[in-house]
């Protein structure tokens, strides 16, 4: 009998506005959380698939000594897969022709993860020791043929070993890290390393172990070993270190879970309205439904099924709609991911209308709950149901169970803490500052304005409907606009990352007699670049005191303490740095340090570092501060050194240029007049990340669209919300002589007052927010808004006339006069 009614019911609940809101705010909320979660799950799947095929593993341990006995034992007893790569840098003789190349001596199976393209092409059918060099024979990458002049199938002499070209390597993983992966590649087998007889004590050499298998035990092996390894030892996993995109899809990810919580936010705003709200104008109901014989138990059954039911009709077609969508975001960005894509997570998927579920039981609790105290005298006496409320346990239970949900989906307790005690200061703040500010403006306007007496009543009457109103509605528009100008900074962060004029070829192992002639030829043919001398060398003491004497252990672990830097030395800061503290200084031991190494090691202006570069120690003091940004393509150095302290070291020279599409034959005419330096061409990298911020973009762009809708449906609704009292206060006002013409326009300068007065005030809540948003999760410079302070007043106020007209149109005169009547 209860699901009989149940269903009648809900036939009827069509034709009430607060309950077709209620399932479209469910139904757009869990298309947006499915949207975002499935998206940005998968985004950060293929980011560490991608970051797998880049290293050639799903963890490598680098260290510039043989691997030990005591560290291959640990990675065996981790259960991982693992085999070892030796790299090191040599010239390569063919004739008469040299060149400085990378070789990877390497064993079966190799690499770990993604494949090594060669031409011809290996067999599909091809063994694991077949996709490798056999012995005596070398693949090597296209540029090595070009300078050396050779073809497939000649012989070129590594160290005292003759091999044989046998394939040419089209791309593949594991290049290594540093300047050794930008020199021209070649694979040779372990087998023949010792007869090239290259590697002798003193020899600069990186030892690899490439280690790949399940999740879980990289990361137990990951977290076991960091706390052993030597200084001149490194471990590295495509989860925690990605190639060269990770700023833009980390910052992606980062901006999905935020819009993710902000649809959530939303969606539990308007199905707690439209819920109130049919609440309210559900106890004459429930008190005839009680009056005919049915049981408080059997009327929350009723009411629990009525809800299941608006659950299954606005979840489960927001889920698919969503899971639509999200293959539409995938297609997009099919081109920049690897493929085939992560497999979809069905728990992610099914998690979306299980979550609308639990908030609409959460929610559904103090709003329905009440009307199990419903008197049959109701029917009677209207001042019956005003005794209802909410018990005491309730109360407490419901922002808890809220906060659990938020901290589950958001995976941070503290993250879901501070936003939940975050929107509540900000939902109570505003409420009172926007009831502040309509007062204001109404005593600067009521004598100017024939009826802003009247409009002074009515503020003054529904001043806490109005603090409840504007709270909710301002925390909206903070909401909305925090979306809509992070995405929009977040996406000129990305494009500020790749300029225009973004280098695109670097050139190093310039040698010193060498600079001019290069420096000339570039200035020949119209090329802008400024050369830089780089040295390697090793921070060992700060003040005099070896490092781990002075810093903890989280410092002792920074990067720049744990191998060779690039320093360089000049008569200024690179043009393209910012000076971020103290002054530039010629003194023969000044230098300038980058910003992230002096917070993070803790270093100030005036200490003095202790360096090492080969045999010979020097020191020089802190002088200024750099800011670098290191996305820029541009040489780029932690230490500057004034002249005088390094300048009789050995040393060579790096550089960066941008060639134009019809300057592109310039570069194999470097390399043809300089045939020892190396030429980096990095055109194909910059394409591929200007692709990838473009489509991520359109997707950003996209899901803001549907999350607007979202806050419009609520802006909706809330203003549905004092509806019927409004219709009593026409039908009052026309009864006392008020034209229906002169009823409106009271209502549009309510409504016009509480949209600019929500708008000034969101406006402030939304640069507070933007501000602390930038310093955390989104990791971007702060940002001032101005078109926020002109926009976003401007818009509410639009948009609460232009909504609040439409609403008004249901009191019409008739039903205005039945709603007098009623209450006489």
């Amino acid at each position: 009998m209860i699901a009989r009614l149940a269903y009648k019911q809900s036939k009827a609940q069509w034709r009430r506005s607060d309950w077709r809101a209620l399932l479209v705010s469910l139904f757009l909320m869990t298309s947006l959380i499915t949207l975002l979660s499935l998206t940005g799950d998968r985004l950060q799947n293929s980011l560490v698939l991608r970051s797998a095929e880049v290293l050639g593993a799903d963890m490598i341990i680098s260290s510039s000594r043989p691997v030990d006995g005591e560290l291959r034992k640990t990675v065996a007893d981790s259960g991982l897969a693992s085999t070892e790569v030796t790299q090191f840098s040599t010239v390569v003789e063919a004739g008469d022709a040299i060149l400085l190349s990378s070789i990877r001596a390497v064993s079966p199976p190799y690499p770990m993860r993604g494949e090594i393209v060669t031409q011809p092409p290996l067999p599909s059918s091809a063994t694991a020791n077949e996709r490798l060099p056999s012995p005596g024979n070398v693949w090597v990458e296209q540029s090595v043929l070009d300078r050396l002049g050779v073809n497939v199938g000649d012989t070129i002499n590594i160290g005292y070993a003759p091999l044989v070209i046998d394939r040419l390597i089209m791309s593949s993983p594991d290049r290594g890290s540093g300047f050794r992966s930008f020199n021209p590649q070649i694979i040779m087998r372990s087998e023949d390393l010792a007869a090239t007889q290259v590697i002798s004590p003193g020899s600069r050499v990186r030892y690899r172990l490439l280690l790949a298998g399940d999740t879980e035990a990289v990361a137990n092996l990951d977290a076991a070993l960091k706390p052993t390894l030597k200084t001149w030892q490194r471990a590295f996993t495509a989860q925690g270190d990605q190639p060269v995109s990770r700023n833009a899809i980390g910052n992606a990810g980062q901006y999905l879970k935020l819009s993710a919580l902000f649809a959530l936010l939303l969606g539990g705003f308007s199905i707690f309205l439209s819920l109130r709200r049919f609440s309210a104008d559900q106890q004459h109901r429930t008190a005839l439904l009680l009056s005919l014989g049915l049981s408080r138990q059997q009327l929350m059954q009723l009411f629990g099924l009525q809800l299941f039911s608006g659950w299954l009709i606005a979840a489960i077609p927001g889920m698919l709609l969503g899971l639509g969508l999200h293959y539409g975001v995938m297609n997009l960005l099919s081109g920049l991911l690897p493929q085939p894509l992560p497999s979809l997570s069905m728990l992610m998927l099914l998690s979306s209308p299980l979550l609308a579920a639990a908030i609409l039981l959460v929610l559904g609790l103090p709003t329905l709950l009440p009307l199990s105290q419903i008197s049959v005298m109701t029917l009677l006496r209207q001042d019956s149901a005003n005794n209802t409320h909410t018990p005491k346990w309730v109360q407490l239970v419901t922002p808890l169970l809220l906060f659990g949900l938020m901290s589950l989906f958001v995976e941070s307790l503290v993250l879901a803490a501070l936003m939940t005690a975050g929107l509540l200061l900000i939902g109570w703040l505003s409420g009172y500052a926007v009831q502040w500010l309509i007062q204001q403006l109404n005593q600067r306007l009521k004598h100017r304005i024939r009826l802003f007496p009247l409009l002074t009543l009515r503020i003054r009457q529904q001043r806490h409907w109005h603090r409840l109103q504007g709270g909710v509605l301002t925390l909206l528009l903070t909401l909305m606009s925090v979306l809509f100008f992070a995405r929009q900074d977040l996406l000129n962060d990305w494009e500020q990352q790749l300029p225009a004029d973004t280098p695109n070829n670097f050139v190093i192992n310039i040698q010193p007699w060498e600079r001019d002639q290069i420096d000339t030829w570039l200035n020949e043919h119209d090329v802008s670049a400024t050369l830089y001398p780089m040295i390697r060398g090793r921070v060992t003491t700060i003040n005099g005191v070896l490092p781990e004497e002075i810093l903890t252990p989280e410092q002792q672990d920074h990067n720049t303490l744990n191998r060779e830097l690039n320093l360089t030395w000049g008569t200024g800061i690179p043009a393209h740095n910012t000076l971020e503290a103290g002054e530039w200084s010629s003194d023969n031991n000044a230098i300038s340090i980058e910003k992230s190494m002096a917070d993070e090691l803790g270093l100030v202006l005036g200490d003095e570092l202790g360096f090492q570069v080969g045999s010979d120690t020097f020191t020089g003091t802190i002088t200024s501060v750099r800011g670098v940004e290191w996305t820029s393509f541009q040489p780029n150095f932690y230490v500057v050194f004034s002249p005088g302290v390094i300048n009789d070291l050995p040393a060579t020279y790096i550089t960066s240029f941008r060639l134009t599409p019809e300057q592109k034959p310039y570069s194999a005419q470097l390399v043809k007049a300089f045939p020892t330096l190396t030429l980096i061409d990095v055109e194909q990298l910059l394409n591929q990340a200007q692709d990838l911020i473009n489509k991520l973009s359109d997707s950003a762009s996209f899901i803001m669209l549907l999350t607007v809708l979202s806050g419009l449906l609520l802006v909706v609704v809330t203003l549905q919300q004092d509806l019927a009292k409004r219709r009593f206060e026409v039908a009052l006002l026309r009864t006392l002589g008020a034209s229906m013409h002169q009823a409106q326009w009271l209502d549009r300068m309510e409504y016009i007052l509480m949209g600019f007065s929500c708008g000034i005030v969101a406006a402030v809540m939304s640069e507070a927010l933007l501000l602390g948003i930038y310093w955390g999760p989104l990791d971007l410079p702060p940002a001032w808004h101005p078109w926020l302070w002109i926009s976003l007043p401007l818009l509410a106020t639009v948009l609460f006339a232009l909504t609040g007209s439409l609403i008004r149109r249901g009191l019409s005169l008739p039903r205005s006069y039945q709603l007098l009547k009623s209450h006489d």
